[in-house]
């Protein structure tokens, strides 16, 4: 009987640390520690807002540009959309200046800011946690010297901090749905 009772507590022992470690892994998957206008941030600093967070850079000709065009059409939209866009930089070479950055990042969207890791080791690190993918890529006989090939997911958390939905499928129609739908969840 004693026996029995020792490999029901030692089990329960490990269930426990799983569930515990399981929990705190979750939560601490998605934090940073980057520059903003305000010094160095983390996504504790952003609780009570929802926030929308995309992977960037400002030399971007396309993907970028296009999505930061998506999600300020969506909001407005929606009225009283209180979202904050959270733009973390996938170059922090190039868009290291965080108040030219920001000037960018705005005139798509005026509630949002740019987030610049300290250098390429850190972003790498960070859009891992994110399951981000991103190359750079040489441009020979380019002015710009390389591009950043890279997935355009938005990650949406809520006022916890605590990721809501990756959106992967960003067509106008579900983006706009999938955004209604997070910003009636409270």
């Amino acid at each position: 009987m004693m026996k029995n009772l020792r490999y029901i507590f030692v089990f329960g022992i490990i269930i426990l640390t799983f569930v515990a470690s399981y929990l705190y892994f979750k939560n601490t998957r998605f934090d940073f520690e980057l520059q903003s206008e305000k010094g160095l941030v983390g996504l504790k600093d952003f609780r009570g807002e929802k926030l929308i967070i995309y992977f960037g850079y400002t030399s971007c000709p396309d993907v970028c540009p296009s999505t930061l065009a998506l999600i300020s059409k969506a909001l407005e939209q929606i009225p009283n959309s209180k979202v904050m866009v959270l733009f973390i930089s996938l170059d922090p070479l190039r868009d290291k200046d965080i108040k030219k950055t920001n000037e960018w990042l705005r005139y798509f969207y005026p509630n949002a800011h740019a987030l610049i890791a300290k250098d390429e080791e850190e972003i790498a690190k960070i859009a891992k946690n994110y399951g981000v993918v991103y190359q750079k890529v040489e441009l020979k006989g380019s002015f710009m010297k390389y591009s950043i090939a890279h997935s355009s997911d938005l990650f949406l958390f809520d006022e916890k901090g605590e990721i809501f939905k990756v959106l992967k499928d960003l067509s106008y129609e579900n983006f706009y749905k999938e955004l209604k739908s997070f910003l009636a969840k409270t």
